[in-house]
């Protein structure tokens, strides 16, 4: 894995070693195409929890659908906008994924109706949107949600039992 193509900050915490450990990735725009994020976020998945994580799995696919609409919903068009972060925090009985965007759409994820939509220039026509809220809300048994924090940031979060 090339560590240095994209120029984001890693930061580990130990806020309380016996409690928490939390884990932070902040993609730029600058450095890593909108398209190649959600593939990033699960290899820095893999690499925080190990392959043998019981949980790695769902993670990946959390991170993944939540990175999605984060880069789909979230960006500005600002360089100081293109961003997206995302923080892992294990606790006792759960692991807490959220993903942090810049909030330009105003708006709060919610579940839809999926549909197969392909626009008049696509060459799928299997185009589907509307799913990936879903799968987060199957993985996580409904624990996800979402606020907008004082920095007026888009904060979408998920809960997966520890193991």
């Amino acid at each position: 894995m090339d560590k240095t193509k994209c120029r984001a900050k890693i930061r580990q915490t130990h806020e309380n070693p016996s409690q928490s450990v939390a884990q932070t990735h902040t993609f730029t725009m600058n450095d890593l195409s909108p398209q190649k994020v959600p593939a990033r976020a699960r290899q820095i998945i893999r690499l925080w929890m190990g392959e043998n994580h019981p949980r790695t799995y769902d993670l990946q696919t959390l991170a993944t659908e939540l990175i999605t609409n984060a880069v789909s919903h979230g960006l500005g068009s600002m360089p100081t906008t293109r961003w997206i972060r995302m923080r892992v925090e294990h606790e006792a009985s759960f692991i807490r994924l959220t993903v942090t965007d810049p909030g330009h759409s105003g708006t709060f994820p919610q579940l839809g109706h999926p549909v197969n939509d392909p626009g008049p220039d696509d060459d799928d026509t299997a185009i589907e949107t509307g799913r990936g809220l879903h799968i987060v809300h199957s993985i996580t048994a409904g624990s996800w949600g979402h606020y907008y924090n004082v920095q007026n940031e888009r904060v979408v979060w998920a809960l997966v039992p520890s193991r």
